[in-house]
């Protein structure tokens, strides 16, 4: 696409189960440190699951806005990171030249009000502080974004659309700046019996609950959190001072269409996914330094995205790093993308590439060139991050170096 607004990323925040903000982020990358832990929100007896990746950060508010304060704790330092001032409640007009792109999780049920004999209505109000649409209004209003608003949900491939969207304003020029990002808390007891319904979490101990393209692998984790990234056009970014993180270069997005839950056994989406970043960006394959590797911990997830990066990489597949964060962070679903992107972001950054944590048992069917050892460096020129979703959804960034200012 020729003749298109460079995007650059030049803030960004997040929250996770291995740490509030980027500091802390930065260091559990580095030290291979695992937030995955026993379930602490509610009693799990007669549940087989027993963990999960829950976001330790004091001071969020103990209520049923939770992924609205997740949100606003990245939002915050995503804006500061980036030289922004937060607009104070109620006291800044829009701007119609900066934009929102978002993804929610969907609401969950307040048991405890149902325990107790809450009234319906009072059932209803409750339910709706986890409601999609309005933790997306309170992202537009705290951002003073007076342009377009998207939403996405496409399951955990949402993040990365969420992003991907917001490429694409900065590009048409439809923005000049778009708070993107992603924020779902599902360490719930119903959301865990969904889950475990598809038969698809493990039910290991916490410290190798998760075991991404391990060959006894079994399962996934639910973990929670949220990431925001502050996109602009490269030229008004420049304009104001703000520092180029990172050029976001590529979005490539797919459907399956294979099944409800189940994606393409031979990766045939993901392949689409992948190869469509890689055109958008304008990139080789041997141009990627390093993937962050949508790695749930499940056969088919795994084996499937496996067989995807082979089929693209080739050969070349041997010299490729790849490490799945899912081990240390648990899957964020909604979030999981959101949270990745800025995880690779920083790896991008500071070339310390993030282990594969609770790798011991090689499966032939995920021959990847796997990162297992912590602190290990690479230079990095660009960098990839699937996130992939229930029904082969699929979508791929890819994060390279800015050039450098005179």
């Amino acid at each position: 696409m020729s003749g298109r607004r460079t995007c650059v990323i030049t803030g960004a925040g997040i929250l996770s189960p291995i740490g509030s903000g980027q500091t802390a982020t930065r260091a559990a990358l580095a030290a291979g440190r695992s937030g995955i832990a026993p379930i602490r929100a509610f009693a799990t007896e007669g549940l087989p699951v027993r963990c999960a990746g829950e976001v330790a950060e004091t001071g969020l508010p103990a209520d049923l806005s939770r992924p609205w304060a997740m949100a606003e704790r990245a939002l915050t330092e995503a804006f500061a990171d980036a030289g922004l001032p937060l607009p104070a409640a109620g006291g800044a007009l829009p701007d119609p030249r900066r934009a929102v792109s978002f993804a929610t999780g969907k609401p969950t049920v307040p048991l405890a009000e149902m325990a107790r004999g809450a009234s319906r209505s009072e059932l209803e109000t409750l339910r709706g502080a986890y409601d999609p649409s309005l933790v997306l209004e309170r992202v537009a209003r705290a951002s003073a974004a007076g342009g377009p608003l998207y939403s996405s949900y496409t399951a955990c491939a949402s993040g990365n659309d969420a992003i991907g969207l917001g490429l694409r304003l900065i590009e048409r020029g439809d923005a000049d700046l778009v708070v993107a990002g992603a924020t779902d808390a599902q360490v719930h007891p119903l959301s865990l019996l969904e889950f475990e319904l598809l038969s698809a979490l493990s039910h290991e101990p916490a410290e190798r609950a998760c075991r991404p393209f391990d060959q006894q692998r079994t399962g996934f984790v639910v973990g929670e959190g949220a990431a925001v990234v502050i996109l602009e056009e490269a030229q008004a970014a420049r304009r104001r001072g703000a520092r180029a993180r990172a050029v976001l270069a590529g979005y490539g997005a797919s459907m399956d269409a294979y099944g409800l839950t189940k994606c393409h056994p031979q990766g045939r989406g993901a392949v689409l996914a992948i190869r469509a970043a890689l055109a958008d960006a304008g990139l080789e394959p041997a141009a990627i330094g390093y993937l962050n590797a949508h790695g749930t911990g499940t056969v088919l997830n795994d084996q499937a995205e496996a067989a995807a990066i082979r089929a693209v990489w080739g050969a070349a597949t041997a010299a490729l790093p790849v490490s799945s964060t899912k081990a240390m962070t648990g899957h964020l679903l909604t979030a999981a993308s959101a949270v990745e992107a800025v995880i690779t972001l920083l790896t991008l950054e500071q070339g310390v590439l993030p282990p594969n944590l609770n790798y011991a048992h090689p499966d032939p069917e995920c021959d990847l060139n796997l990162v297992t050892r912590a602190g290990q460096r690479a230079p990095i020129a660009a960098a990839m991050s699937n996130g992939f979703g229930f029904g082969g959804q699929n979508s791929s960034l890819i994060l390279r170096r800015p050039e450098p200012t005179a």
